[in-house]
């Protein structure tokens, strides 16, 4: 089996072809950030029994989804990705998975062309596993989700600084748990799954973990932060997380501090 991830060095990408590898199966990996713009770029196909990744995408955290002045430009990206990697994984008729989300539908350019490739990909009959808060080790950017940007602040400055009050929920589930899902769904042949953890937590919740993790300090925001509630319904047959937050917590604790990626960060 080849697997060619696109969206390699994305935050699931890594956790996936770490997976695969362990697994003893062949990845080949295209991501923008190595120089492949898949929306001018067709990857040339390897040949024999081959399965493809749809991971690749303009996407980030809450900080960056909601920022008015990304729209235009997420809206056009995710577009032209949708049509140059359905057309030809189209004309290959290849095998493929396409990482869906929770907020697929919600009234912002990240909701509407994630509803565009659910609605795409079972127009061809491929996989799609619906993904809600997957979190893990990542150097904090404009892009960075919530939790490597708390974790950053603990373990660089020692206290984590929040911009809003906290009573936001997530459902978050680590990205070796996602990875494990996402070929278990392969293997397995579901057509779409909800892939999460099931639990709604609150962002302040999961800070005062982190906090009690590192030995930070915890400074709550005032404004309230934005919330995506949408219940899970589609079970992947076979799974469940192996990772609770505690657990997953330390496991990306324990790598971003390996890595150096402790920074003086601005509020989350």
């Amino acid at each position: 089996m080849t697997n060619v991830v696109l969206g390699g060095a994305g935050l699931i990408g890594r956790a996936l072809r770490r997976r695969l590898e362990a697994a003893g199966e062949r990845v080949i990996s295209y991501d923008l950030a190595d120089g492949h713009d898949l929306r001018a770029f067709e990857p040339p196909a390897p040949g024999g029994e081959t399965f493809y990744w749809f991971l690749a995408w303009d996407v980030g955290g809450a900080k960056f989804l909601l920022d008015p002045a990304v729209q235009r430009a997420s809206l056009e990206h995710n577009t032209a990705l949708c049509q140059r990697v359905f057309g030809w994984l189209e004309q290959r008729r290849a095998r493929f998975l396409v990482a869906g989300s929770q907020m697929a539908g919600y009234p912002n350019a990240y909701g509407v062309t994630k509803a565009l490739a659910h609605y795409w990909t079972r127009c061809l009959g491929g996989q799609l596993a619906v993904l809600w808060n997957v979190y893990d080790a990542a150097p904090v950017t404009a892009r960075s989700h919530v939790i490597p940007d708390v974790i950053a602040q603990a373990l660089g400055r020692g206290e984590i600084r929040l911009l809003t009050d906290g009573r936001e929920r997530r459902q978050l589930i680590h990205g070796d748990d996602c990875a494990e899902a996402l070929v278990r769904q392969r293997d397995g042949g579901q057509p779409e799954a909800h892939v999460t953890s099931g639990q709604w937590t609150a962002v302040g919740d999961a800070a005062r973990l982190v906090a009690e993790l590192t030995g930070a300090r915890l400074a709550l925001g005032e404004r309230p932060g934005y919330e995506s509630i949408v219940e899970p319904t589609v079970p992947l047959a076979g799974w469940r997380p192996a990772l609770d937050l505690r657990r997953g917590l330390e496991r990306t604790i324990a790598a971003m501090r390996q890595r150096g990626w402790g920074l003086a960060a601005d509020p989350c």
